[in-house]
């Protein structure tokens, strides 16, 4: 499997391509758009990558446009660009329907969501636009529902590090639990309370609230905000402060 990864790294990425990758990606991304030329150009060669082992479907949509890929995939080599691997194996279906969904089981309609026993990503296009037309109210449906397959993927081998190093999972995880009973008491001050229903929604509100609000929660929880920037080999509150 691995080996089958390795040969991407060899592919360059076709000039029109890499063209309309760097155009939607300055549209939407805030991220993208503060790295220098030399990462936006590391960061469109792993979308896509990443694209070619993805498969989109859409049973509403004509279509699953390269928009929509792009920005969908984008998410992922958000959360995974300060690490070495940013493939994943098993969560590589992904639909997109149109606008919030029902579900079988549920009242409320869905953003996105995860269907675990068939290894199936779910999107609502709508919302995963909205997360990055409002890229710092810490609401990224998209890096929400991507960081539960981050943490599902590497949760596969107990041995190897597949995405993050055990360790530094440990030191985030030991704070991120303490965290989440702060949150439960009803004394929180600082992410959404949405993170207090378990560690995997905790794990993903951290990993939203990284991204789209990072200099707040560098402040406010500097323990947690530091070891999940050890965790990701990455600090987006540095790199708005060289942005600046």
């Amino acid at each position: 499997m691995k080996a089958f990864y390795i040969r991407h790294i060899h592919r360059v990425v076709p000039e029109d391509i890499d063209q309309d990758y760097h155009n939607i990606l300055l549209h939407y991304s805030a991220y993208y758009s503060m790295l220098n030329i030399e990462l936006q150009g590391k960061f469109r060669l792993r979308l896509y990558h990443l694209l070619s082992i993805l498969s989109f479907s859409s049973l509403e949509l004509p279509k699953v446009t390269r928009e929509m890929r792009a920005v969908i995939g984008s998410s992922i080599i958000q959360i995974t660009f300060g690490l070495s691997n940013y493939l994943p194996t098993k969560f590589t279906n992904i639909v997109v329907k149109p606008h919030r969904y029902m579900y079988p089981g549920f009242g409320e309609p869905f953003l996105g969501h995860i269907d675990f026993d068939r290894s199936m990503i779910f999107f609502s296009w709508h919302d995963v636009q909205q997360g990055y037309i409002y890229p710092y109210d810490a609401v990224n449906v998209a890096l929400h529902e991507m960081a539960h397959v981050i943490e599902a993927e590497d949760g596969f081998d107990q041995i190897f590090n597949w995405f993050f190093k055990k360790i530094e999972w440990s030191k985030w995880a030991q704070l991120a639990f303490d965290k989440m009973h702060i949150i439960r008491s009803g004394n929180n001050q600082f992410l959404k309370d949405y993170g207090g229903i378990n560690m995997k929604e905790m794990f993903a509100v951290c990993i939203e609230t990284f991204f789209e609000q990072p200099e707040e929660f560098k402040k406010s929880l500097p323990e947690i905000y530091t070891t999940l920037a050890d965790l990701l080999n990455q600090d987006p509150a540095l790199m708005l402060q060289q942005s600046k």
